[in-house]
C-alpha cells in the first residue's frame, strides 16, 4: 500500500519502466490494469507504446491487452459512487444555482448581484428602464453558469472552504475570513445545496460526500471495484480534492504516479525547499537556474510541493539515454533544462543546425502556408527519416486555423507552366488530421442551430440572414443555387433591408415604430415587385416595388419568402421566457423546418436531437430562460472537444495544446503562438475567491499555458518549430511574439552561438522572417527562410515571372498596337452618341470588344442610415427630382424614399428630407410653359466624304416651348453638356422650321446652349457619328471634363505656337489627374485602358486629345457650352 512517484524527463523512459512493472509483477490475468491519463492523446500514445512491450512474447509483437485506460473523472466518479448525471458538475449545478439566485434577489448581501441582473427597484426610476431591465435579465444564465463554475472550482481546489460555508462559517478555506464583498457566496451556496438535495433526493452535499469517501478509503471501510494496483500517467498537476482522494486511495491500494518532469536536477534542488501556502510566498523559482524552468515551469514546481506534503515515496529519476557531444541547439537546451543549469552561450553550433526554428509570418493564412513548407521540408530531410506520424502540430486557436489548414493542405488542380513540374505541392498530398474541433465544424446542423439562435436572439441583420440562406442545409431545404442566392442578395439590398424583422422587433432596441429598413418592409416590396413594375402608377406605387424581378424569378422569391416566414414564426414563438426543455423542443422543430441533408448525412439530425435532449434532461422544468440565455449555453456546450480516433492515426496530427501534452514526437510544431492569443489572458474574475489569495497548486490558466509550451519543447526529440504572426498582414508593421515564446527565443539564443547570429537586438539566426507573399524571390534563395528551400512550384513560377518582369520590364504601349478595322454602320441612336461622348472608353470596351471591367460588389449593409454621404444624398435627390419632373407630387416622391428606407431616422432624417426637398423645388421650379413634349428623331446623315448615309434615330424628351430642359441634382458638368448638345443638334436637324435651345440647371446653377442652324446641325451630327466610328476602332482619349478643359485652352492658343499644346495639357491636367478630389483618371473604364494614376499625356498617346477634343468641344463652346 502507498503512493509511489516515478519521475523522468523522457516519457519513453517512464513507459519502459511502467511496462517492466506490468510484465514483471503481473496481476491476475482476469484483473485489468487500471491506468488514469489526463488527456485523450496521452491515452492513445500510451496504449500504442505499451503494445510494443506487453505482447505474448518478449518481442515487439504489437499486442497489449488487459488495460483499462480511463479519464480522471471516470475514476473519481467510481470512488464517489456518482453516476453520469452528477448534480454537482458545473453544467448541472447551474440550474439550482440559477433558481437560488432568483430566490435570493433583493435580500441582504445581494444588492450588487440583484442590480446586475435587473431585479432591483432602482431600475424603474431610470430612462429606458424596460429595455435596460431586459438587457440585464438576459444575463441570468451566463451569470449563474459562471457562479456554478466557481462553485465547482471551489469543490476541486478548496473543498474545506465549502464545508465551512455549509456550517455557516464564512472562511476563505486557508485560515482567513471572507472579505465583505464575498459574503453573498456562502449564502447562495447553502441555498443551492438545499435545492440540489431536494431535486435529487440526496442526503449529503458534495463536500460531505467527498469527506465521507476519503474517511472510508483511509479506514478501508468501503468496497471499491478497483484492482490492487493503479497507475496515474502524465500528470503535471492535481487539484486539492483529487489529491486528497489519491492519498486516501493510497491507504488501501498501491498507487504509482508516473510524472513527466523536465528537470531531475531541479527536483533535487527543490527537495526540502518546497512548501504549500500562499502563491505569493512561493520562492521555488529562485532555485530554477535555467530561465525557462523559472518562467514556464511553475506547474511542475508546485506539483512537487503539494506531493511533498503527503508523505509519498519518491523514486530516483529514471535514467535516460541522452546524446553526448551534440551541438544541436535543441539538445543543448533540453540538456540545460534537465540539469537545471543556466545557458552557456560560449558553446557553438553549426550553421545548418535547424533543430529549433521560429518563423515570423504575416497573419494566420501565411502561417499555414509556411507550415506546409516546414512540414514538407522536415519530411524531405533524410537525416531523421521522419514519417508523418512522427510530427505533431499544436495550435492554441484551432478553430481559427482549421479552415486555413483544410484549404492549404487540400489537393490543388491549378497547374504550373509546362516545365515538367508536378502540378501539386507535395504538402498538399500529406495526410493532416484535425484532432479536436467544435461540434459545429463537424455537424452542419449544430452549426445551423447556433446561427439560428444568434439571429433570433439578435437584430436579424441582413448579412446574418443572407449567410443563413447560403448554409448548405438551408439551401438543400429550399432549393437555392448560387445564381438564385445572388439574385436574392441583390433584391434584399435594393429593398433597403438593414436589420429587424418589423417595428415590434425594433422596439426591443428602443426603436419602436421605426419600420423602415426592416425585413417586413423589404419583403413587401420584393413580393410587390413580382406583380407590378417599379414605374407603375396607382396605389401599389406607394409601396415602391423592387424592380428587376422577372417571371423566371417568381419561384426563387417564393422560396425566400417562405424561409423568412418560417424564421419569423420561430422568432415569434420565443419572445418570452420558456423552460430549457421547451427551448430545446423549439430549436429542434426550427431546424427541421429550415434544414435538410442528403440521405447519407441524416446522422446529423440524430446527433443534434440527442444533444438537445441531453440539455433538456439536465435542466428540467424548474427555471425559465430567455433566448440570450440559450445562446450563451450553446456557446459553452458546442465548443471544441477532443476525440480518441483522431490522435496518432498515422497522419500528421493537428490539435490544441492539451490533448498531446508531453507526448514525445521527433518533430513538434506550435502554430499560432501570437501575442494576445497565447497564453490565455482571461480577465480575473472579481467574484473568484481563489483569485483573491491564490494558493500553491491551484489552477491558473496562464501558468498552465506556459507549462504546455515547456512540455512541447521537451517532447521534441529532433525538431522544435514555432510559427507566429511577426508582421501585420496589412501594413507590414512588426509584431512581437507571445511572451512565453519571447522567453524561449532568448533562452535558445543564449544556449549556443551559431555562425550568422546577430549581436545586439537583432533576432538570432534560428528566427526566420518570411515575406508577405509565397512568390517572393527571397523564399527561393539558398539562405531563404525555410531550411531546405520551398517546394511550391507554382510560387516558383510566379517568382521567376516577377524577376523576369523586373529585369526587363515591357515598354509601355498603347492599349492597342494599331486601330481595329473600321466597322461600317447604317444606323446610330441618339442615346449611343450620348453614351459615347459621356465615356468613350466604356463604349469602346462594351460595344466593340464586348468586355466589361471588374466592379466592387456592394456588401450588405447592416446599419441604419444615420448620416448620408454626398453620393447617397445625390442618389436620393436625383431619384426624387426625376419623379417630380415626371409629374409626381414632391411629397409623394419623398414618401417613397421613406418606404425605401433612404432617410436616417428621426430629426436627422427630417433635416435631410427638408434639404433635398428645397433643392428639388429650386431645380424643378422653372419647367417652361405648357406640357412637355417629345420629338421622334429620324435623320439620314451623310456617312462620309464618299457618299452614303447613316440613319440617326431616337427620341428627345422634356421639350418645353422648343427648349430642351435638362435638370439634374448634380452640379452641371461636361457630361451633362455633351448629352444636351447631342439632343439639341438632333432636335434642330429634325425640326428645321423652329429655333431651339437647351437649358441646363443643377444644384449650383446652370447654363444655356444655343442651337446652330439646321444645316450646321446636320453637319455636326454627321461629324459626331464619324467620330464615334473612329472611337469604335480604338479607345478615344476624350473623357468629357478633360477634353472640354483641353479644348477650351487649346482654342485660345495661337496657331503654330509650340507651347500651345503644353499649356492646354497643363490646363486639363488637374481635371484628369485630380487634386483634393479624384480626377477622371479614377474612372474604372479609363483605368482599364490607360492604367491607374495615369497622367494626362497618356490620353494624347491614344491619338485622341489633340485631334478629337477640339473637334467635339469647340462647337459646343461656341454655342455657350463651356461649363
Amino acid at each position: 500500500m502507498g503512493i509511489n512517484v516515478h519521475r523522468g524527463d523522457q516519457p519513453e523512459a517512464l513507459v519502459r519502466e511502467f511496462a517492466a512493472m506490468l510484465r514483471d509483477d503481473a496481476a491476475d490475468v482476469f484483473t485489468p490494469e487500471v491506468v488514469v491519463v489526463p488527456a485523450r492523446g496521452v491515452e492513445r500514445w500510451l496504449a500504442q507504446q505499451l503494445s510494443h512491450s506487453l505482447g505474448t512474447t518478449a518481442g515487439d509483437d504489437g499486442v497489449a491487452a488487459g488495460l483499462e485506460i480511463m479519464a480522471p473523472q471516470s475514476l473519481i466518479s467510481m470512488l464517489l459512487g456518482r453516476d453520469r448525471v452528477d448534480p454537482w458538475q458545473a453544467d448541472r449545478l447551474v440550474w439550482p444555482t440559477l433558481e437560488a439566485i432568483d430566490e435570493l434577489a433583493g435580500t441582504p448581501h445581494f444588492d450588487a448581484l440583484t442590480h446586475h441582473l435587473g431585479a432591483g427597484p432602482e431600475i424603474t426610476d431610470k430612462p429606458r428602464a424596460e429595455w435596460e431591465r431586459k438587457a440585464r435579465q438576459s444575463r441570468r444564465y451566463a451569470v449563474a453558469r459562471r457562479i456554478a463554475g466557481l462553485f465547482a472550482s471551489y469543490a476541486r481546489e478548496r473543498p474545506h472552504m465549502l464545508a465551512d460555508w455549509e456550517k455557516g462559517t464564512p472562511s476563505d478555506g486557508v485560515g482567513g475570513t471572507l472579505p465583505d464583498d464575498f459574503l453573498w457566496q456562502p449564502i447562495l451556496w447553502r441555498r443551492t445545496v438545499e435545492l440540489v438535495r431536494e431535486r435529487h433526493d440526496l442526503t449529503e452535499s458534495v463536500t460531505e460526500r467527498h469527506r465521507r469517501v476519503v474517511e472510508e478509503l483511509f479506514s478501508a471501510a468501503t468496497d471499491i471495484h478497483l484492482p490492487q494496483r493503479l497507475s496515474f500517467f502524465g500528470y503535471t498537476r492535481l487539484a486539492a480534492a483529487e489529491r486528497e482522494l489519491v492519498v486516501a486511495l493510497g491507504a488501501c491500494r498501491d498507487l504509482h504516479l508516473w510524472l513527466p518532469h523536465p528537470s531531475p536536477q531541479l527536483w533535487a534542488d527543490l527537495d526540502g525547499h518546497t512548501s504549500v501556502g500562499s502563491r505569493a510566498d512561493d520562492r521555488t523559482a529562485r532555485h530554477a537556474k535555467h530561465p525557462l524552468l523559472a518562467t514556464l515551469g511553475r506547474d511542475v514546481r508546485e506539483l512537487q510541493a503539494v506531493l511533498s506534503t503527503d508523505g509519498v515515496t519518491v523514486h530516483e529519476p529514471l535514467a535516460t539515454a541522452l546524446p553526448t557531444n551534440t551541438t544541436d541547439r535543441l539538445a543543448l537546451l533540453q540538456a540545460d533544462i534537465r540539469a537545471n543549469r543556466a545557458p552557456d552561450e560560449t558553446r557553438t553550433t553549426t550553421a545548418d543546425d535547424f533543430s529549433i526554428q521560429v518563423h515570423a509570418c504575416h497573419g494566420p493564412a501565411r502561417q499555414v502556408e509556411v507550415l506546409r513548407e516546414v512540414l514538407t521540408s522536415l519530411l524531405a530531410d533524410g537525416q531523421g527519416a521522419l514519417q508523418p506520424r512522427d510530427i505533431l502540430v499544436m495550435c492554441p486557436d484551432i478553430e481559427t486555423f482549421a479552415p486555413l489548414i483544410q484549404a492549404t493542405f487540400g489537393l490543388s488542380l491549378v497547374r504550373t507552366p509546362d516545365k515538367g513540374q508536378d502540378p501539386y505541392h507535395p504538402g498538399q498530398q500529406l495526410r493532416v488530421q484535425l484532432a479536436d474541433r467544435a461540434l459545429g465544424a463537424t455537424n452542419s446542423l449544430i452549426d445551423l442551430a447556433h446561427r439560428v439562435v444568434s439571429i433570433v436572439a439578435g437584430r436579424m441583420t441582413v448579412s446574418e440572414v443572407l449567410d443563413l440562406a447560403s448554409h448548405e442545409a438551408v439551401r438543400a431545404r429550399f432549393g437555392f443555387d448560387e445564381e438564385g442566392l445572388e439574385r436574392v442578395g441583390r433584391w434584399v439590398t435594393d429593398a433597403g433591408v438593414r436589420w429587424g424583422y418589423d417595428a415590434g422587433h425594433r422596439g426591443e432596441y428602443q426603436l419602436a415604430g421605426l419600420d423602415a429598413n426592416t425585413w417586413t418592409r423589404g419583403m413587401d416590396r420584393i413580393a410587390l415587385g413580382v406583380a407590378v413594375a417599379a414605374d407603375t402608377d396607382g396605389p401599389s406605387a406607394a409601396r415602391v416595388p423592387v424592380d428587376d424581378i422577372g417571371s423566371r424569378d417568381i419561384e426563387v422569391v417564393g422560396r425566400f419568402l417562405e424561409l423568412m416566414e418560417r424564421l419569423k414564426r420561430a422568432a415569434d414563438t420565443v419572445r418570452g421566457t420558456l423552460s430549457a426543455r421547451e427551448w430545446m423542443r423549439w430549436l429542434h422543430d426550427t431546424i427541421e423546418a429550415l434544414a435538410d441533408t442528403p440521405p447519407d448525412e441524416r446522422w446529423q439530425f440524430a446527433q443534434l436531437a440527442r444533444d438537445l435532449d441531453a440539455i433538456g434532461e439536465t435542466a428540467g422544468d424548474h427555471t425559465t430562460l430567455r433566448l440570450n440565455d440559450i445562446r450563451v449555453m450553446l456557446d459553452q456546450r458546442w465548443g471544441a472537444r477532443p476525440t480518441r480516433a483522431n490522435f496518432r492515426s498515422g497522419a500528421i496530427t493537428v490539435c490544441t495544446m492539451v490533448p498531446m501534452r508531453s507526448v514525445p514526437h521527433k518533430a513538434v510544431v506550435v502554430l499560432g503562438v501570437d501575442d494576445g492569443v497565447y497564453p490565455r489572458s482571461p480577465v480575473v474574475d472579481g467574484d473568484d475567491v481563489l483569485a483573491r489569495r491564490p494558493q500553491v497548486g491551484e489552477r491558473d490558466a496562464r501558468s498552465e499555458d506556459r507549462q504546455l509550451l515547456l512540455d512541447a519543447v521537451m517532447a521534441a526529440s529532433e525538431r522544435f518549430v514555432a510559427i507566429y504572426s511577426g508582421f501585420d498582414e496589412h501594413n507590414g508593421a512588426r509584431r512581437p511574439p507571445a511572451v512565453p515564446l519571447q522567453e524561449l527565443i532568448a533562452a535558445a539564443a543564449r544556449t549556443a552561438t551559431a555562425p550568422g547570429d546577430a549581436d545586439g537586438n537583432a533576432d538570432p539566426s534560428f528566427v526566420r522572417h518570411h515575406p508577405l507573399q509565397a512568390f517572393d524571390e527571397r523564399n527561393f534563395r539558398p539562405d531563404g527562410p525555410v531550411p531546405g528551400g520551398t517546394f511550391d512550384t507554382a510560387a516558383l513560377a510566379g517568382a521567376e515571372a516577377l524577376r523576369a518582369f523586373r529585369a526587363d520590364p515591357p515598354a509601355k504601349k498603347d492599349f492597342l498596337d494599331q486601330p481595329l478595322p473600321l466597322q461600317p454602320v447604317s444606323a446610330v441612336t441618339v442615346d449611343e452618341l450620348v453614351d459615347f461622348l459621356k465615356n468613350p472608353a466604356k463604349e469602346f470596351l462594351k460595344t466593340r470588344l464586348e468586355v466589361t471591367v471588374p466592379w466592387q460588389v456592394d456588401e450588405a449593409n447592416d446599419s441604419l442610415p444615420i448620416a448620408l454621404d454626398g453620393l447617397e444624398q445625390w442618389d436620393i435627390g436625383e431619384r426624387v427630382l426625376h419623379e417630380v419632373l415626371d409629374g409626381m407630387a414632391l411629397e409623394d416622391a419623398l414618401d417613397g424614399e421613406v418606404v425605401r428606407g433612404s432617410f436616417p431616422p428621426g430629426a436627422r432624417g427630417r433635416k435631410v428630407r427638408d434639404e433635398i426637398a428645397g433643392n428639388v423645388r429650386a431645380i424643378a421650379a422653372d419647367r417652361g410653359t405648357g406640357q412637355p413634349r417629345s420629338a421622334d428623331i429620324r435623320l439620314d446623315l451623310p456617312a462620309s466624304e464618299g457618299g452614303g448615309t447613316v440613319r440617326l434615330t431616337g427620341v428627345v424628351t422634356a421639350i418645353h416651348d422648343d427648349t430642351v430642359w435638362v435638370r439634374t441634382y448634380s452640379t452641371i458638368s461636361a457630361k451633362h453638356v455633351a448629352a444636351a448638345w447631342v439632343r439639341l443638334l438632333a432636335l434642330a436637324a429634325a425640326e428645321p422650321e423652329r429655333e431651339h435651345r437647351a437649358e441646363l440647371l443643377g444644384k449650383k446653377g446652370g447654363l444655356r446652349l444655343s442651337s446652330p442652324d439646321p444645316a450646321e446641325a446636320v453637319a455636326l451630327l454627321a461629324d459626331l457619328v464619324r467620330v464615334r466610328q473612329s472611337g469604335m476602332r480604338f479607345p478615344m482619349g476624350v473623357p468629357p471634363k478633360t477634353a472640354s478643359a483641353f479644348a477650351a485652352a487649346y482654342r485660345r492658343t495661337r496657331p503654330g505656337d509650340p507651347y500651345g499644346l503644353r499649356q492646354a495639357l497643363d490646363r486639363a491636367r488637374p481635371v484628369w489627374e485630380g487634386g483634393r478630389f479624384s480626377g477622371e483618371n479614377d474612372d474604372p473604364w479609363w483605368r482599364f485602358v490607360v492604367g491607374p494614376q495615369s497622367r494626362v499625356e497618356a490620353l494624347n498617346r491614344l491619338r485622341s486629345l489633340e485631334h478629337f477634343a477640339p473637334r467635339i468641344w469647340n462647337p459646343i463652346h461656341e454655342h455657350g457650352g463651356e461649363a
